[in-house]
């Protein structure tokens, strides 16, 4: 195409990435009236273990933003209450709009609307070069396309923050490994409750929680730890998921009957950054190209529909101004992005304080925390 090689075309925006934050930054600056390009490197999303899960706030960010009911087709039923177990003990969280995802169908379902827009571009980002009046990115070492706002959603893709040279300006030594699988009850029948976590009776370093929920007509479990994907308890885990889990938990059957592993074990592994970008002046960073999160938390998506609505508030004057720099740090300024973004950390800090230490400052916070979820749940 003409577009990818004519220098004297100049986009309003081109985003790097068709994720989920990519997905919804480029049908909505569409949708302003924007000379929009996205790039990404395959048509469709590819089945990766990611977020599975759709909180409360999450689907009132999509609802705002006019896509919910682009979501809902390939979501699951709302799920109305969750049980978490905890030894014995049990309490039941209330939610309004919780349901679980399949997230490849999830963010295909929004590049559909990217086809349909013409605007999804199906090649390579291999090279930005931000600049002070418009950013250019090179596309497979050869073409390349110009545009006054480059927007970076591919996640933690290092060829690019080598290229933007980026570094972390976090000094935070956090890091997180995921598990998902299928479960499924031993005799056929149905598990007696729709979602349920269970939570570790016992001290186990790293362990932090698992939860079942329901994604189609089936069960999905995630297993969040701050293991290393080297730690024993992981590759004990993957070399045999079903007695792990009823050892870590063995209290698991007492409460939703026998069951089976019915798919193989997915794990993804993630640690703690966020780059320093005050160099940039036409290149914007969003979602976890800027700052990662822990998946344990729920705060991923919420977070990339953070990034996405302030930025969208910000896209019509960052086109139009000769200089970028000032909104760019409107736009990480944003109260409302600094709050999740601040959150995410703090979030995280805590859960890798729980799995980790038994020193007594870390009972007397686990005990305060605990005493506000209950007074929480009974006001609900």
């Amino acid at each position: 195409m003409s577009e990818q090689t004519d220098k004297s075309t100049i986009f309003d925006l081109v985003i790097v990435g068709a994720g989920f934050c990519g997905s919804v930054i480029g049908i909505k600056g569409h949708d302003l009236g924007l000379n929009v390009k996205v790039l990404d490197a395959k048509p469709y999303y590819p089945n990766h273990f990611r977020a599975e899960k759709l909180e409360d706030d999450q689907c009132e960010a999509l609802e705002s933003l006019g896509l919910l009911d682009r979501i809902q087709p390939v979501s699951s039923p709302t799920i109305d209450e969750v049980h978490t177990f905890t030894g014995d003990r049990e309490t039941v969280s209330r939610y309004r709009r919780h349901r679980g995802i399949h997230y490849a169908d999830t963010v295909n379902s929004l590049r559909e609307a990217l086809f349909d827009r013409g605007i999804l571009n199906i090649r390579t980002a291999s090279d930005i070069h931000d600049g002070p009046e418009a950013s250019e990115v090179i596309l497979n070492g050869r073409s390349s396309l110009q545009a006054r706002l480059v927007v970076v959603a591919s996640g933690m893709a290092a060829p690019l923050r080598r290229a933007l040279e980026l570094t972390n300006s976090g000094t935070e030594r956090l890091s997180s490994t995921t598990f998902g699988f299928d479960i499924e009850p031993a005799s056929g029948a149905n598990f007696p409750l729709p979602a349920f976590n269970f939570r570790p009776d016992t001290f186990v370093k790293g362990l932090q929680y698992i939860t079942f929920f329901p994604v189609g007509d089936r069960t999905r479990a995630n297993l969040f730890t701050c293991w290393q994907p080297s730690d024993e308890h992981a590759r004990k885990l993957k070399l045999d998921v079903s007695k792990e889990i009823r050892k870590l938990f063995p209290n698991i059957e007492t409460h939703i009957g026998p069951f089976r592993i019915s798919s193989e074990v997915e794990s993804y592994s993630t640690r703690y950054y966020r780059h320093d970008v005050s160099h940039l002046t036409r290149t914007v960073l969003v979602g976890d190209a800027f700052q990662s999160v822990n998946p344990a938390n729920g705060v991923g998506l919420s977070k990339c529909l953070t990034d996405a609505q302030a930025l969208l508030e910000k896209l019509p004057r960052l086109v139009e101004e000769p200089s970028a720099g000032v909104d760019l740090k409107a736009y990480y300024g944003s109260p409302r992005k600094r709050e999740v973004d601040c959150a995410a950390l703090k979030r995280w800090r805590w859960a890798n304080e729980l799995a980790t230490s038994q020193s007594l400052r870390t009972q007397f916070k686990k005990i305060r925390v605990a005493a506000r979820g209950h007074v929480r749940n009974f006001l609900n």
